[in-house]
């Protein structure tokens, strides 16, 4: 009977599926046990949460297996934890804080998809996670107690804050070709994407005034992709990107002369996501490829184990103006754009 092989692991930043395969496959190779984590740490939410997950042998279709649970999931609850260290801001004499056990909780709000749902058992912890402060300096480290042996990987946090956004104002002008967001570089960060909201009020003939809104994505860089300015990173954009996308956000209706849009003193909200070093290797090397070398490389920092602990965090920054050249070529449009109501 055809037996196949399939190992459990899907990661979501940005919206992203990662995938890997080899042509070196042995269908009677002998059975070997394999655990994948996925864990990201955030050091502003209360609850930080890790998957912990096992590849599956078993016979027939691959994609009936990972319908079921058992198959995925080891029994019971794994003994794990998560190690907190701490050095000084300047030096790297790190020196153990505390540790605390990761619990067990079953999600019921899964998508469906590829894998079982809508129920998911995932491992989490609520205590506090520390960023970097001018005094001292975190790294966590991940254990996994699986019996026959005990995983392990590490991470430092990566930090940041609303303040780290210096754009208070954006331009879209149609005098200039590029526009420019501005940041201060988040601690421990080395990937950043950076994604734009435009808001707006809406009104058409004979209905109630509503609130939309356009998420304009700027794209994914890693910090040396960008520009180092003063201190700064600095991202442009071509201004007629943000026209091009505004107008296929409304459509058909940017021709219904009978529309009317309204927007208020702040209509933008610049939102910067940022990652660690670990996830931006992982997002690097288990990214789609237009190889056509067989042989695809694996990153994983789960020493005894595949997959990924790493750190993240999202800022978002709600007042941000549009430039008043911006605003007369945004009317100029014929859209039914005006200021306020």
């Amino acid at each position: 009977m055809k037996r196949t092989f399939l190992t459990f692991f899907v990661i979501t930043l940005i919206a992203l599926f990662f995938n890997s395969c080899s042509t070196d496959v042995d269908l009677y190779a002998e059975y070997k046990h394999i655990t994948v984590v996925y864990g990201l740490l955030d050091y502003k939410k209360d609850t930080n949460y890790v998957k912990i997950n096992k590849a599956f042998l078993g016979p027939g279709n691959a994609l009936d297996i990972a319908l079921i649970a058992d198959s995925c999931n080891y029994p019971g609850k794994l003994n794990a934890k998560i190690k907190e260290y701490r050095a000084s801001a300047m030096g790297n004499n790190y020196q153990l804080i505390r540790e605390f056990p990761l619990d067990t909780i079953t999600i019921h709000n899964k998508e469906q998809g590829i894998f079982y749902a809508p129920d998911q058992k995932v491992y989490y912890t609520t205590e506090k996670v520390h960023s970097d402060t001018k005094e001292h300096k975190y790294r966590y480290a991940l254990e996994i107690d699986r019996g026959d042996t005990i995983l392990t990987s590490q991470t430092d946090v990566v930090g940041g804050n609303v303040y780290n956004i210096t754009s208070s104002v954006l331009n879209f002008s149609t005098n200039t070709d590029l526009g420019y967001v501005n940041w201060i570089p988040f601690p421990n960060a080395v990937v950043y994407e950076v994604i734009v909201t435009f808001n707006w009020m809406e009104q058409k003939p004979g209905q109630d005034t509503v609130f939309r809104n356009m998420k304009w994505s700027l794209g994914t860089y890693s910090e040396s992709d960008l520009n180092l300015d003063n201190g700064q990173l600095k991202l442009s954009y071509k201004t007629s990107n943000f026209y091009n996308a505004l107008g296929a956000t409304l459509g058909a209706d940017t021709l219904d002369q009978r529309v009317d849009r309204f927007i208020g003193t702040y209509p933008l909200s610049i939102t910067i996501a940022a990652g660690g070093l670990e996830l931006y290797n992982f997002i690097s090397v288990n990214g789609p490829s237009s190889s056509i070398v067989q042989t695809i490389p694996e990153y994983t920092n789960i020493n005894g184990g595949y997959g990924v602990f790493s750190s993240r965090n999202m800022v978002e920054k709600k007042e941000v103006r549009m430039s008043s050249q911006s605003f007369t070529g945004l009317v100029a449009r014929n859209w039914g754009f005006r200021q306020g109501k």
